[in-house]
Order: structure tokens, then sequence, then C-alpha cells
């Protein structure tokens, strides 16, 4: 039975960690993780309640226990709000997903107009398993070889995590594939049991232990903006700065890359 309310809150206690005075009081140290019967007493709950929680005996905390638990836990805006999504998801058997472009016919196409509006600077447009479902020439030049691949496997998430070619093109490319994971999580925490999703996970975590072990951490951050570097095809490293817009409604998000820093 699947269980990611618990499973995301003992991954995020497992990294919070307490900073306390050392013995002589100078200085302080950092320790592995918290224990249950810490996160519950900060959280002000019973240690039986909070491991019902880890458990997946108790599946709907009140807000104010999901707020003192991101308090305790130092989670960010994003995982905060993923916390929220764990707890309101229904209960439901795995689905085969939506795509959006077959929901609505005339979508793709007007995509691919928009993202045609800001050439030469490379856009495309992402679905919630990163698919690429519209881009710019210079938005798929982005991804070499992206081209040569039917549409359905161009997923930016695979290509970062399994491409040799995504570590010499992105200089930053930990930052960037760690973030990869991070949203793909985020963008789909209403339907995590989702069979597409789940076929992509153990895939990649099969090809790679770095998604395993990012994806098992329970990661979760929306792409925003960030400013990385990339390595053209002439081996030049040019600065990038990249803004992502989010279209919650239909579960995808344009990214455009701009110049400079």
């Amino acid at each position: 039975m699947s269980n990611e309310l618990g499973d995301f809150l003992r991954a995020r206690r497992a990294d919070a960690g307490l900073e306390p005075p050392s013995a002589t009081g100078v200085g302080r140290r950092r320790l592995p993780g918290l224990r249950r019967e810490e996160v519950a007493a900060a959280s002000g709950i019973s240690v039986d309640y909070y491991a019902r929680l880890e458990q997946g005996r108790e599946t709907h905390p009140s807000d104010a226990v999901l707020d003192a638990l991101a308090r305790v836990l130092r989670l960010q805006p994003d995982a905060r709000e993923h916390l929220t999504r764990l707890r309101d998801a229904p209960a439901s058997r795995p689905t085969g997903g939506t795509d959006a472009t077959g929901a609505d016919a005339s979508l793709a196409d007007r995509l691919e107009a928009l993202v045609e509006t800001v050439r030469p600077s490379p856009a495309y447009v992402l679905d919630r398993l990163s698919r690429m479902i519209a881009a710019n020439p210079e938005g798929l030049a982005l991804y070499a070889g992206f081209a040569d691949l039917p549409p359905e496997r161009r997923i930016t998430c695979r290509y970062l995590m399994t491409d040799p070619r995504a570590r010499e093109i992105f200089v930053e490319w930990e930052e960037l594939a760690r973030g990869a994971v991070a949203q793909l999580r985020a963008a789909n925490a209403g339907n995590l049991r989702d069979r597409e999703l789940r076929a992509l996970v153990e895939e990649l975590s099969g090809a790679s232990p770095l998604f395993a072990e990012w994806w098992s951490g329970h990661i979760v951050q929306r792409r925003r903006s960030s400013a990385i570097h990339v390595r053209t095809a002439a081996g030049e490293i040019v600065p990038r700065r990249y803004e992502v817009l989010h279209l919650p409604e239909d579960g995808l998000r344009m990214t455009l890359w701009l110049a400079g820093g």
C-alpha cells in the first residue's frame, strides 16, 4: 500500500538534523537526522500520533499539524505545499495519467506558436513527466540528439540523468539534474501512483544510481529560474539564464533560455 506522506516525512526527518551546542559549549555539531521523539516534541504532537503518520495509519493531519511539522523539518515553501498535496491526494488505484495534448488538440499548436515568437532564444514546453511537447529549433537543439528521437521519448529528466552528453553541455549539470528530479516529484504530487510516472521512475532508478538516491530522498522543488553555463557545439562556454512559466491548470511549464548570467 502506498504511503507517500509517511515516506516523505521519514526522508525529511533523516535530513533535518539538529545543531546543539557541543559538550564544551563552544561551537555546534550536526547530527545525521532527527528522532521521531524529537519531531513529535518540537511539533507539539504525541510520539504515537507522529509514528502513525510515518506508518501510514494516520493520513489526514490538520493544517496546524502540517505547519508545525514543516517548521520543525525546515521545509521550504514548495516542500510545504507538497506535504499538503500528499495529504489531500485521493487514495486511488494507479491510473494511466492524462496527456495534455490529447485532452486539447489545439493546445500543442498554440504552444508551438508561443515558443516560435521568442526566437532566437531557446524555448520549450514540458509536461508533468518533463516530456517536451513543444519547442522551437533552438530549444530542441539545446539537447543534442533530441531531434533524432520520437516526440514521446524527448524527456529532459531522462536525458539529464542518462545521456552522457548532458554533463558536457550543462556545466552545472548536477544542479540542473537534481532540480529536474525535484521538479518531477513536485509536478506529480497529486498522483504519484500514476502508471506512466512509475514506469519512468523505475527505468531511471535502474539506469542512474543518482536518480534513485534523489528520488528516494523525496526532494521537492519547482523550477523557477537560475543562471548556469552551457557549452556550445564549438566548445565555447557561455552564460545562460532560464526562466520558467508554470501553467498549472494544464500541468505544463514553459522554459525560456536567455543570454547572460
